[in-house]
């Protein structure tokens, strides 16, 4: 099968190598199998025509952004082809007067948030890998992290999709502008999706103004039940922290276990609250929440 993709897709972007088949294997997760070749795409054209080959010849195929899941999406489980589009990793346009961003898949998370912050712009959505992980990967997961409380999840902020079906059709959908009630959201509907309904290609992400500051407040309790009932005190006030997270007795353990104590809080269980907006917003709020 190398050799054919190789002719179709051009070399140098297809390998059988065991180290490489091995490193495509599986994510961070404890699943594993092998793929019988890996391609690491550079254009939607490659992924077309390797999707409308691999269709043809009713080959499995798995994408792959970062492999930095625990879940096990990106695992090659019935063999085939494992698509890596780590190597599609363009910022292609920020646009400050349209307030979007479009990338290519492979982008890391954070690395968007960098260059997007030079600008004054803020991409919201903070999973825990995100010095690690794709956008791509964030989209078939709709991966979220501690500020969907305040700003959402990857979905609030896709407005533009590229897609590639599974028989090698390029679908555009959805478009750069914030507000798009028009017809059915098939951006909704693959965001999400797995790579199960396609290969998304290129993103375009809605972008929202920089807060100018932001504070966290910390604080320990002898439970979780004190812990959950500060949190719901702090909702009833009025207030709407941009991201709220709670560590149980298993979870400071692990770290002091892990720290050797360092910088761990007492208690069993901690509460980290963060504000962000306007300094004087931030200010005021973090001395009624003390």
């Amino acid at each position: 099968m190398k050799q054919q993709l190789v002719d179709l897709l051009g070399d140098g972007i297809v390998s059988d190598a065991p180290e490489i088949l091995e490193a495509h294997a599986g994510d961070k997760w404890f699943a594993s199998h092998a793929p019988e070749v890996v391609v690491f795409a550079e254009t939607t054209e490659q992924v077309s025509r390797l999707l409308g080959f691999a269709s043809a010849n009713k080959i499995p195929v798995t994408a792959r952004g970062s492999g930095f899941g625990y879940v096990g999406g990106c695992v090659p489980s019935r063999g085939g082809i494992a698509l890596s589009l780590a190597r599609m990793n363009r910022i292609k346009e920020i646009n400050f007067a349209d307030a979007i961003a479009i990338v290519e898949p492979g982008v890391i998370t954070a690395e968007l948030q960098a260059r997007v912050r030079e600008q004054k712009l803020f991409y919201p959505p903070d999973p825990a890998s995100k010095k690690d992980c794709s956008l791509g990967g964030n989209v078939a997961t709709n991966a979220g992290g501690p500020r969907c409380l305040k700003y959402g999840v990857t979905r609030n902020y896709v407005v533009g999709l590229e897609v590639v079906l599974a028989n090698g059709e390029v679908l555009r959908t959805g478009g750069r502008v914030h507000k798009n009630k028009t017809g059915f959201n098939l951006v909704g509907l693959f965001v999400g999706s797995e790579g199960m309904l396609g290969v998304v290609t290129e993103i375009t992400l809605k972008l929202l103004p920089l807060p100018p500051a932001r504070a966290t407040l910390s604080a320990s309790f002898a439970n979780m039940r004190d812990a959950a009932a500060t949190v719901q005190k702090i909702f009833a006030a009025g207030f709407l922290p941009s991201s709220v997270e709670l560590a149980d007795s298993f979870t400071l353990e692990a770290a002091r276990h892990d720290s050797g104590a360092t910088g761990v809080p007492d208690g069993n269980a901690h509460l980290l609250v963060e504000l962000d907006g306007q300094p004087e917003t931030v200010t005021v709020e973090m001395e009624k929440l003390r």
